[in-house]
């Protein structure tokens, strides 16, 4: 065998591969190339053998993480995740990014059984699910807080692909109480807002409840706002059978 003019051959076939962004790199234009030796990159591919594949936050067998957001600007839906499972009022980037901010921050809800003699949240809770999930049952448990004016709480509910949901908040002493869903995996976008004013707020209100499409049950992120006024709040995750 000729080895010098099977040399000259590969020396004139030496190419450039562009290879696909890896699953959560934010490196644009991630290229790898074959060579045959020289100067050439230290991460050149061995001559005649394939490149292993781009460094990569995925691990074996497990989905990849979504790429981080750019500053400011609102994340894309996680992946394999329908659209919001609600209205979203807040498109504002500044304000978006405040938002997903203070939730970040926010401190956890009390989890309990329903109260025997409800506190003045709690009835008020009760009374606009009446209003607002008829026909629904209570899934799981309420979640409890006392807010300040300004103040979040957040709380996570289960939500599975055989049922309808809504999610009832009530402040008692709340001017305007605000609900926001964030989906996983990481809880920085938004799948659904109240739009409401006062202290009431519903998610997927009669007769337009929310109905995940997704094949699993997924844990989402409730936040209670006190966007105006301050004092003790309720919220409850309410279901009914598709």
């Amino acid at each position: 065998m000729n080895h010098g003019r099977s040399f000259g051959v590969f020396a004139l076939l030496a190419v450039s591969v562009a290879v696909p962004l890896a699953c959560g790199s934010n490196t644009p234009d991630a290229k790898a190339s074959f060579s045959l030796g020289g100067d050439g990159d230290a991460g050149a591919c061995p001559p005649g053998q394939s490149c292993p594949p781009p460094a990569s936050d995925c691990q074996p067998g497990q989905p990849c993480p979504p790429p981080s957001c750019p500053p400011g600007q609102a994340c894309p839906p996680p992946q394999g995740a329908a659209a919001p499972l609600g209205s979203v009022h807040t498109t504002d980037p500044n304000a978006l990014a405040a938002l997903l901010a203070a939730a970040a921050a926010a401190g956890s809800a009390w989890l309990g059984p329903a109260s025997a003699v409800a506190d003045p949240a709690e009835a008020g809770l009760r009374a606009a699910a009446a209003k607002y999930a008829p026909g629904m049952s209570p899934d799981g448990q309420v979640a409890k807080g006392n807010l300040s004016e300004g103040g979040h709480v957040d709380f996570i509910v289960n939500m599975e692909p055989t049922k309808c949901y809504a999610i009832v908040a009530y402040g008692a002493g709340v001017v305007d109480l605000d609900v926001n869903l964030l989906a996983p995996p990481l809880y920085n976008f938004l799948a659904g807002q109240d739009g409401m004013a006062g202290p009431t707020a519903v998610i997927g209100a009669a007769p337009k409840p929310m109905c995940p499409v997704i094949p699993i049950a997924v844990p989402y992120k409730v936040d209670l706002h006190a966007k105006k006024g301050g004092g003790a709040v309720a919220a409850q995750l309410y279901s009914k059978p598709k």
